[in-house]
């Protein structure tokens, strides 16, 4: 049961899609790369840092800053389930370009097979594995980026096979310390059905605007991303009362509901110069998957990043469900200033 729930909120919490989240496939290209975009509520497409992580979801955000850096991340969900990610970033100072090669994987565990009459037919495993290749280039205060990625899917003997892009642009004013992202992710299609003769099912297309804003008194960066803009109602129908005595189904969400349904917030506090503390808020998250009578802190996000030289350190938690948190560790090594005790 704990398995099966977990596979549910796997696919489904940031993959919900115009209220259609089972008719497109490969979710998991959906869910955080890192453990700072969960400590920032699930996304942080305009965090113009030199965290090589977040450019596995913005491509545009390689730079300079992210040369030779490796980053690998990790999240452990309900009944042995896990995702996360590796991804190196390179800067070619001769073609002005910076470059990517990633990794991002989901294992659903190991199940017990059973055929329709209930007898045992051996265990099995499930599990998603994307290859991602991107660059990015600068132009001024611009920048533009794309990634392809060839997606993998394995569910006990049925196969898929996936090709999506991302294709990014980003605006950074250094001065300002303002930042602002337009992406378009998941952009291509199921190439090989599970079953075959089988019909290709659509992938979780993400139309994202994204600012990120550091306040010059204040040791605080702010970070709002609106994503799903292709579609406006991308709610699931509120649960009825459970009071016995009212007979009153699904209803409708209120236009408030739907458009913070949109929204994601998240915060960075500088709590001195190798510490930082982070904060996040879905709201998507928090109304398609808490419980109606106790919603607690479904939803709700946090986390810690801790810089130690060379290396990086993340730790970021999230609340998807009352019965379920995820807990993401990351750890980023910078190749470049590999044994320079001054940084």
């Amino acid at each position: 049961m704990w398995r099966t729930l977990s596979i549910i909120l796997l696919m489904t919490p940031l993959g919900l899609h115009a209220q259609i989240a089972g008719r497109s496939t490969y979710n998991f290209l959906q869910l955080p790369v890192s453990a700072r975009a969960t400590a920032l509520g699930g996304a942080a497409y305009a965090f113009q840092t030199d965290d090589p992580a977040l450019a596995l979801s913005n491509p545009a955000l390689l730079s300079k800053e992210t040369h030779q850096q490796v980053a690998f991340n990790t999240a452990f969900y309900l009944a042995g389930t896990n995702f996360g990610s590796v991804n190196y970033t390179h800067y070619s100072e001769k073609l002005k370009t910076s470059f990517q090669a990633g990794v991002l994987y989901t294992s659903y565990g190991r199940f017990d097979g059973r055929d329709p009459a209930g007898n045992p037919t051996g265990d099995f495993r499930a599990g998603d594995v994307s290859l991602a290749g991107a660059f990015a280039r600068y132009w001024k205060r611009f920048s533009y980026g794309v990634q392809m990625k060839l997606i993998f899917s394995v569910i006990e003997q049925y196969n898929s096979f996936g090709i999506a892009t991302d294709w990014a642009a980003n605006y950074h004013d250094e001065e300002k310390q303002f930042s602002a992202a337009l992406l378009l992710r998941n952009v291509g299609g199921q190439i090989t059905p599970y079953v075959d003769g089988g019909e290709r099912e659509a992938l979780p297309v993400d139309l994202s605007l994204a600012i990120s804003k550091r306040f010059d008194k204040l040791p605080f960066r702010l970070n709002v991303v609106a994503h799903n803009l292709q579609t406006w109602d991308i709610t699931s129908p509120e649960t009825g009362s459970n009071n016995f005595l009212i007979n009153s189904g699904p209803q409708e969400r209120g236009v408030i509901d739907k458009l913070f349904a949109h929204v994601i917030l998240g915060g960075e506090i500088e709590a001195g110069k190798p510490l930082r503390l982070r904060f996040g808020y879905n709201h998507l998250v928090r109304q398609a998957l808490s419980n109606t009578e106790k919603k607690g802190l479904t939803g709700f996000s946090g986390g810690l990043g801790i810089v130690i030289q060379q290396f990086s350190i993340d730790y970021g938690i999230s609340r998807y469900h009352p019965a379920a948190t995820v807990n993401h560790i990351g750890f980023t090594v910078n190749l470049k200033d590999w044994g320079n005790k001054t940084n």
